[in-house]
């Protein structure tokens, strides 16, 4: 799943004509901790940033890091440890039992700043992304050195860095992130991050109760598109800012969209004809998650009418959370293509953690 990159991103290009940035990378952790390896912060020199590494009550400590990566442009390495007992960390009642451990590298205009001009490309260009960064060196590559490749074979970086990430992408890996020791002349650490295309989800129908959808994904930092014939409904100015509005007739919807690119789709026209329309032109493709909205018996009609009854379709779709309005819909809703697309079941936290702990 995205990592928060669109809004790095944004941020960046917000910041692109200043001198330089810094990058705080989340490493390695150890225990309980908000964030994990590959998570990032970019900071600008007023003390400006975008992402988190914490649960916002480190970032504050970071930026003075930062203030000193900006000054001597050597990249440097910062462990928060969060044990705690009763006594404070760092003042902040912390107590949180796990350790972070983060690199900050000065990221230059000059040198295009880094990889973050090609991850931005990529990510236009809906292409994943295998980063590796050199964490521990003793050999020819310094610290904070990078290399970069994405799924359509485009490199950037370190070329000694590129056949271990090629042999790592032979099949696009579904880890999150993995750690690599490079021997010989290189005695390098680095860890590789894979840091998927942004999450694109359609929605099949601009009702009222699209709106709350699109708002929810759209904080999620998804791609939102949204599908609909009628005028009234398909209006940009209806939803939030980037998603994007295309007003087409439900048979035309392949021809409007390229389905393939999809990561979750959303039925939800409220019209039992159209709705098996929009099922029909999504169901020949591999898309992870397709819900309807309605009760199981609608969604077994509507696969009886789309001529499709194997594919799986999540229907009624959400989690049960006692949801009726269309806000607590969409956050139902959200919260299973979260889990759908992360392979997870959706389940309470607390007692998941309560039964390992019986186990």
């Amino acid at each position: 799943m995205h990592l928060g990159t669109s809004a790095l991103l944004e941020f960046f290009n917000g910041h692109r004509q200043e001198e330089s940035l810094v990058l705080a990378t989340v490493t390695a952790t150890v225990g309980s901790t908000y964030r994990k390896p590959g998570a990032m912060m970019l900071i600008a020199r007023g003390g400006a940033y975008e992402g988190l590494i914490s649960g916002g009550c480190l970032e504050g400590d970071l930026l003075q890091h930062a203030a000193g990566v900006f000054a001597s442009g050597e990249p440097a390495r910062v462990t928060y440890d969060m044990h705690a007992n009763d006594d404070l960390v760092w003042n902040l009642g912390l107590g949180c039992d796990g350790v972070i451990h983060l690199l900050l590298q000065r990221l230059d205009r000059e040198q295009d700043f880094g990889f973050l001009a090609q991850l931005e490309a990529s990510g236009q260009a809906r292409r994943a992304v295998l980063l590796a960064l050199v964490t521990q060196s003793d050999g020819k590559l310094p610290l904070g050195a990078f290399g970069m490749i994405d799924s359509s074979d485009i490199s950037i970086g370190q070329a000694e860095l590129r056949p271990f990430l090629e042999e790592m992408r032979d099949e696009w890996p579904t880890w999150r992130h993995e750690y690599l020791r490079c021997g010989a002349d290189l005695q390098a650490e680095a860890v590789v991050v894979n840091i998927p295309a942004r999450t694109r989800v359609l929605l099949c129908g601009a009702g009222p109760d699209a709106l709350p959808m699109a708002r929810t994904c759209a904080e999620l930092g998804w791609e939102v598109v949204v599908a609909d014939h009628r005028p009234a409904f398909a209006r940009a100015e209806r939803f939030p800012r980037g998603c994007t509005v295309v007003q087409t007739r439900p048979e035309r919807l392949t021809q409007a969209l390229d389905l393939a690119t999809l990561d979750a789709a959303v039925i939800m026209s409220h019209h039992l004809e159209n709705d098996s329309i929009y099922l029909a032109a999504l169901a020949p493709h591999d898309i992870p998650y397709v819900g309807v909205l309605g009760p199981r018996a609608r969604r077994d009609r509507l696969l009886e009418m789309a001529r499709c009854p194997e594919r799986p379709v999540y229907g009624p779709v959400g989690l049960d959370i006692g949801a009726e309005l269309p806000a607590s819909i969409a956050l139902s809703v959200a919260a299973e293509i979260h889990a759908a697309l992360n392979q997870r079941d959706g389940r309470s936290l607390t007692q998941r953690t309560d039964e390992q702990r019986r186990d």
